[in-house]
């Protein structure tokens, strides 16, 4: 029996519905990826990480998304949140950075996941 479940909408073509990690994932995801006031009536979710690929590439930046990561991870309930051991590493020569974000998720085993992500501009 599945703890956890929801529609898959991000790769349909796997059926109806994702379960347990998958729905978390796909939780995570979806946050990460929706704009502050994008969403109708829930004005405060999500991040708006683009927005800081116009910003300098160094320490200061990458401790902002930080910031705003920690912030915004509180939107999955399922979810607790590793601040200590998640980071966000500028690379100016390539202007990107380098997000890894660590947590647990709830209902299960004590396992530390981690989630790495690459925020930079497409290339032209």
């Amino acid at each position: 029996m599945a703890l956890y479940s929801d529609l898959n909408y991000i790769k349909p073509s796997l059926g109806d519905k994702v379960y347990d990690i998958e729905c978390v994932y796909q939780s995570i995801f979806s946050i990460l990826g929706t704009k502050k006031n994008e969403r109708v009536f829930r004005p405060g979710y999500g991040l708006n990480l683009n927005a800081y690929l116009f910003e300098p590439c160094d320490e200061l930046t990458a401790r902002s998304i930080l910031y705003d990561i920690t912030n915004v991870m509180n939107l999955e309930p399922r979810v607790k949140f590793n601040t200590a051991k998640s980071s966000v590493i500028p690379v100016p020569e390539q202007y990107m950075f380098l997000i890894t974000i660590v947590f647990n998720i709830l209902g299960f085993s004590d396992t530390e996941r981690s989630l790495n992500l690459v925020l930079k501009q497409k290339d032209q």
